[in-house]
């Protein structure tokens, strides 16, 4: 299995508004490992709740994300 390191939009996200990982695992209202996974693998969340607080959190950061259904 080939990794491939490609950007994360959570940590762009993260980054801009100043949070920490266990930070932004409670703005986006899931775990810690969660948020960590997000950000490692450089995939959005699925869950929808947490999705559409990400791409709230995305727009007030000024970060564009890439959101595909």
């Amino acid at each position: 299995m080939e990794h491939k390191n490609k950007p994360s939009p959570i940590k762009d996200v993260r980054k801009a508004l100043g949070l920490t990982q266990e930070q932004m695992a409670r703005e986006l209202g899931c775990s810690y490992a969660s948020a960590r996974r997000f950000e490692s693998d450089g995939t959005l969340p699925k869950v929808a709740a947490v999705r559409e607080r990400f791409e709230k959190m995305a727009k007030k950061a000024g970060v564009e994300i890439e959101v595909t259904a």
